[in-house]
């Protein structure tokens, strides 16, 4: 349902009428959020695995109020992975995200955001891959692969990235 309102603003002495229009409707408010990716992966045991660097990027749709993630789409991600002797380079990618659900938490400003990827690889790509996105005040974001799936490539560990 579409509301008319009036703005008056006072300029010196003189009021100007201004109308405008704003939806009742529970629309949401996107917005592309994308950053980099600088993260080291550790062992079980607590050892250094990998050094991870690369580039993440998703589509967010938000409540009326803009604070409160509705739907993650195109969420991708670039990754640089050198082992801790530097011995290893590997390149790999986060696509094809598909969105479960998502949980918000007001206190601590996280989303939470279940679903499943694909990391495309050379020989044979690895689908399906159960990950958990934790978007946190809208600046900081943590990666959380299934380690049965990405063990060897990725570690065991959250990947983070901020949001520049």
């Amino acid at each position: 349902m579409l509301q008319c309102a009036l703005l008056s603003m006072v300029m010196g002495q003189q009021f100007i009428t201004i109308p405008f229009a704003y939806s009742s409707s529970n629309s949401t408010q996107p917005l592309r959020l994308s950053g980099p990716v600088n993260s080291i992966q550790f062992s079980s045991e607590g050892d250094v695995l990998w050094l991870i660097s690369g580039r993440w990027r998703m589509d967010l749709n938000f409540d009326n109020t803009g604070n409160v993630p509705r739907e993650i789409k195109n969420f991708t991600a670039t990754l640089v992975v050198v082992s801790a002797d530097g011995s290893i380079t590997e390149r790999y990618e986060l696509s094809d995200f598909t969105q479960d659900s998502l949980t918000y938490d007001n206190k601590t400003k996280t989303s939470s955001i279940k679903g499943k990827l694909t990391m495309p690889s050379k020989t044979q790509p690895v689908e399906n891959i159960a990950v958990d996105l934790k978007l946190i005040n809208k600046n900081i974001l943590t990666i959380t692969l299934d380690p049965a799936k990405t063990r060897d490539k990725l570690g065991e560990t959250p990947i983070y990235g901020i949001e520049r």
